[in-house]
């Protein structure tokens, strides 16, 4: 194992503790210099619940960790700063502190990069949030609440790739009499903030997000607990997502928002957010006009922000849906949109739509090794990105995987139930598989693929292996008015063989 200076080390945790994106207090911060100094002191071993207890907390020699988790439970904050820190301030940086769970001893490990460079048009493009620290009850149970949840809500926001976010305790900075993390709060488009009250036998969480310049409330939710029903770190990472998902998803609270005030702007300098609500509105309204006009938003955004991984992904994902919607033949699809792909990658190795992006034109590449590996980082890196896991179902279902696809679109309508109807395409799939063919055809028979013809393709072929003939030829009739050949149109995909023999079976039919 490669050796790391002493000094090094001690480097990496100073910059730690001191960055707003270390999203924890004072005494979790010092928890964590402790360890950190007694590895490099060679008292590792000795890093134990009992003698942190009492070393670092102050507790007696009667400590009893059974009545008293102190040590487990800043443990698990500590865990949770680190990881909201390489999320965001620390994702470049070449050294990492990590306490694993189930052991106190920190261990370092070099990391390698590609070298990256954000444009700062792109990061001024993307709106931010600032989370504030939540009030209310001082309750030991309210307290854990308060401290944990802005935590944890940060995180979770910050698995977006089109998002900054803001938190912390101070570091010690002052800014104009103010703590440096409030004074960069304000400089927010939102803030979010929250109040915790504790009723004895209940709990009840308000969260609610503002616009900084006009301070208009533009979401707010209610969060009732029975406090003795859960342990309250699942409690917290649930409430988190749901507010994560809720605010920043596809068709979340912000883009809403920000898609209202950014209507009828030029979109001759079009940022890389406006692309992606370009993108999210396409996905919504499913017509070659609002195609066009996402992949002319795309390309313009790439124009101004060349080092922007997320806008070469949306415009890859253009590209592709172009062949999709009968517009473009594959083979342009791979030359041009392919190298989108792989610029975003390289570009923004942690953001989902370039993992995605990515994922998609590997397995149009048939390097179905390289899809299922980013694909699988692409879900990992934001479980909460429910629109690209539903998405990602449905290239799954393609291959052959029907029922991991199919699962892959529950879980992602579960979390955000108003993604596009057309979702329901990959569940018919899974029928189609499994031979419930019926089934299939009922899911779909209310579904308007509108312009797509590859959707209408799948919609056609569900009707005629039911034996519904009339809703067959209705959604073929959709495909002709692209002048499309269907089995050329499903077999330039890398389809799974026996899939494509019913579909186009089912097809040649009608």
């Amino acid at each position: 194992m490669q050796e790391i200076a002493s000094e090094e080390i001690l480097a990496q945790l100073s910059r730690m503790v001191g960055s707003p994106d270390f999203t924890a207090g004072p005494r979790v911060k010092t928890f964590f210099s402790h360890l950190v100094n007694e590895e490099l002191e060679g008292r590792g071993a000795e890093l134990r619940g009992t003698a942190l207890a009492m070393d670092v907390f102050g507790r007696g020699g009667n400590f009893d960790s059974n009545n008293d988790p102190v040590v487990r439970i800043e443990a698990t904050k500590l865990r949770k700063a680190i990881e909201h820190y390489y999320l965001t301030a620390g994702a470049q940086d070449t050294l990492r502190i990590d306490v694993p769970k189930g052991q106190y001893r920190p261990v370092f490990a070099k990391v390698a990069h590609k070298p990256v460079s954000l444009a700062p048009a792109t990061l001024s493009a993307m709106p931010s949030i600032g989370v504030r620290d939540f009030e209310g009850g001082e309750t030991p149970r309210a307290g854990l609440y308060r401290q944990g949840l802005p935590e944890e809500i940060a995180m979770e926001l910050s698995r977006f790739d089109n998002l900054r976010v803001y938190s912390g305790w101070d570091a010690g900075a002052d800014i104009d009499g103010q703590p440096a993390t409030a004074s960069a709060l304000q400089q927010c488009d939102y803030l979010l903030s929250g109040n915790v009250r504790d009723s004895g036998s209940r709990m009840r969480i308000t969260v609610q997000l503002k616009r900084t310049d006009d301070n208009l409330l533009v979401w707010s939710e209610r969060f009732d607990l029975a406090v003795d029903s859960d342990d309250a770190f699942s409690v917290q990472e649930d409430i988190a997502r749901q507010c994560a998902t809720r605010l920043v998803d596809a068709y979340g609270v912000v883009g809403d928002d920000l898609a209202a005030r950014y209507a009828g702007r030029d979109k001759s300098d079009a940022s890389v957010y406006e692309a992606l609500l370009a993108f999210h509105g396409h996905l919504r309204r499913n017509r070659l006009d609002s195609l066009k006009e996402f992949v002319d938003i795309a390309d313009k955004a790439v124009q101004g922000n060349p080092k922007s991984g997320l806008a070469h992904a949306l415009l890859a994902l253009g590209y592709l849906d172009r062949f999709l919607f009968g517009d473009l033949k594959m083979q342009e699809v791979l030359r041009t949109g392919g190298d989108h792909a792989e610029r975003a990658v390289s570009l923004s190795p942690q953001g989902q739509e370039a993992l995605f992006a990515g994922a998609v034109y590997a397995m149009l590449r048939k390097d179905r090794a390289r899809f299922h590996r980013l694909s699988d980082a692409a879900i990992s890196v934001n479980p909460n990105g429910s629109l690209l896991i539903a998405m990602a179902g449905g290239w799954y279902a393609i291959l052959g995987k029907a029922e991991e696809g199919a699962d892959l679109v529950r879980r992602a309508t579960e979390n955000n139930p108003i993604l596009p109807v057309w979702t329901n395409i990959t569940l018919a799939l899974e029928d189609i598989a499994n031979e419930r063919y019926e089934d299939a055809s009922t899911k779909l028979r209310f579904v308007d693929a509108r312009d797509c013809a590859n959707d209408w393709l799948m919609i056609a072929a569900a009707h005629a292996l039911a034996g519904e003939k009339g809703l067959a030829q209705e959604a073929l009739s959709k495909v002709s008015q692209h002048g499309v050949d269907f089995e050329e149109q499903l077999l330039s995909l890398p389809i799974n063989q026996t899939l494509a023999d019913k579909l186009i079976g089912a097809l040649k039919v009608v």
